[in-house]
């Protein structure tokens, strides 16, 4: 193949620079070259994405896509504020770099100019609300909110009928520790029903 092929980028897609080698015998060459072109936008080393054309001019793809590539396919969700604060639970946190759970990499890393923190974590493939619920347990202290206020509104919420009890106990059992546990135990218990 020739480093003069012309590549079918698709706009918002992120690529390794692995990802490359279909069009190019030599893909960190191209790489450098669709980048000087403004054809590729570079997110991190290695990593790369095809700007999305807009009317404020080219954008980043989604952050889930510059993950999707980063990870390589392997599974990931978006944990933090964003899921934490929805629950209604008390948490009004705000972090400057994106909590990520996954299956490969733990650390601090910077793609596209964005901060996220990874976190190398159990979780579900499809994680119901409840497992947020035990994710903000968990996370109480990063999210600022006191055991007291946790407990209180979640045995509100299990009244109003909010989450699934039997799935939310599995969650905790499942990626709670046993302070986790123990706290669900007694919202469950304090909202009248227990598992």
């Amino acid at each position: 193949m020739s480093t003069a092929a012309q590549p079918d980028l698709q706009p918002g897609r992120a690529y390794r620079t692995r990802d490359l080698r279909r069009w190019s015998a030599n893909p960190t060459r191209l790489a450098k070259r669709l980048v000087r072109e403004g054809k590729l936008h570079q997110a991190a080393h290695g990593l790369f994405y095809a700007p999305v054309p807009s009317r404020f001019g080219p954008a980043p793809p989604e952050e889930t896509e510059i993950l999707r590539a980063f990870f390589a396919g392997s599974p990931f969700i978006i944990s933090g504020p964003p899921r934490w604060n929805a629950l209604g639970l008390g948490a009004t946190a705000i972090f400057a770099a994106t909590l990520v759970y996954n299956t490969r990499r733990t650390g601090e890393f910077t793609f596209d100019g964005r901060r996220y923190l990874l976190r190398r974590v159990l979780f579900p493939e499809n994680p119901p609300p409840e497992y947020f619920v035990v994710d903000l347990i968990q996370h109480r202290d990063m999210a600022g909110v006191s055991v007291a206020e946790l407990e209180e509104r979640l045995v509100a919420t299990l009244k109003q009928g909010r989450w699934d009890r039997e799935l939310l106990h599995e969650m905790a059992e499942r990626y709670g520790t046993k302070a986790t546990l123990a706290l669900v135990e007694r919202c469950l218990s304090a909202a009248g029903e227990a598992p």
